[in-house]
């Protein structure tokens, strides 16, 4: 990929996971955007630093977007993923200082996991972005916000539009895959256990995982797509968006 990767979050247990894989697949982070998501952009920085700090990663982490492209973001989200962007476990993170400096550039490939604000931003100012990978939007499983409307494309509907109309190569991994076959969406439980005292000792990666497992360990699995008789294929997966849903 030229440029490096520039990944977008929004805070969150989902978010998290996805930046230990990708650092643990040594994959090249150039950097890290935290924009606002259920949680308001200082939160999702401060958290994603921590993260960071303990992953071992030294990937800088700039502030995003606090508002959308043509208007302020909408106002009474649910901190799904807790107040503190980590399930209520960021004290058991690595301490590490607030980002302040705000994001200037983007080019290469981006991953966002958010709102497409930064994205389109970048657009509009004719960054060299050559490839988007957006956790976003929904396809046949309606949304988790309105009927239609899933989360990340509820946030900055314009955002989405221009990005997804741009011409940019953009890869969507929609709602639809969080759905099991049964139609109900997949939900960590609202209680969090408690990591172990000892998690600090231990190498970056071993805290790592008992701080996400502290979150995730009593999360329901979805259900196989054979496991239901009155479906042949499960709902869909990643799909390549050359343009608007018709």
């Amino acid at each position: 990929m030229s440029g490096g990767l520039t990944v977008i979050v929004d805070g969150g247990l989902d978010d998290a996971l996805a930046l230990a894989v990708l650092l643990g697949s040594d994959i090249g982070i150039t950097q890290v955007i935290a924009t606002e998501g259920s949680v308001g952009r200082s939160v999702t920085a401060r958290a994603t630093a921590r993260w960071l700090a303990t992953l071992g990663a030294s990937t800088p982490v700039l502030l995003g977007a606090d508002r959308g492209i043509g208007s302020p973001y909408p106002g009474g989200r649910d901190p799904f993923h807790g107040i503190d962007a980590f399930g209520g476990a960021i004290a058991t993170l690595v301490g590490s200082a607030d980002p302040l400096q705000r994001w200037q550039d983007v080019e290469g490939t981006v991953l966002c996991t958010g709102a497409l604000t930064v994205v389109a931003d970048a657009l509009r100012r004719h960054q060299p972005v050559d490839g988007i990978v957006w956790m976003g939007g929904a396809v046949a499983s309606g949304g988790n916000m309105t009927a239609a409307a899933e989360f990340n494309a509820w946030m900055d509907p314009q955002a989405a539009d221009e990005v997804l109309t741009s011409g940019v190569p953009v890869r969507m991994v929609p709602l639809d895959i969080t759905v099991d076959s049964s139609g109900e969406t997949v939900r960590s439980p609202p209680s969090v256990a408690q990591p172990r005292p000892s998690v600090r000792s231990r190498e970056p990666l071993t805290r790592s995982s008992d701080a996400m497992g502290a979150s995730y360990r009593t999360m329901p699995l979805p259900q196989s797509p054979s496991s239901n008789p009155n479906s042949s294929a499960g709902p869909p997966g990643a799909s390549d968006v050359n343009g608007p849903a018709s």
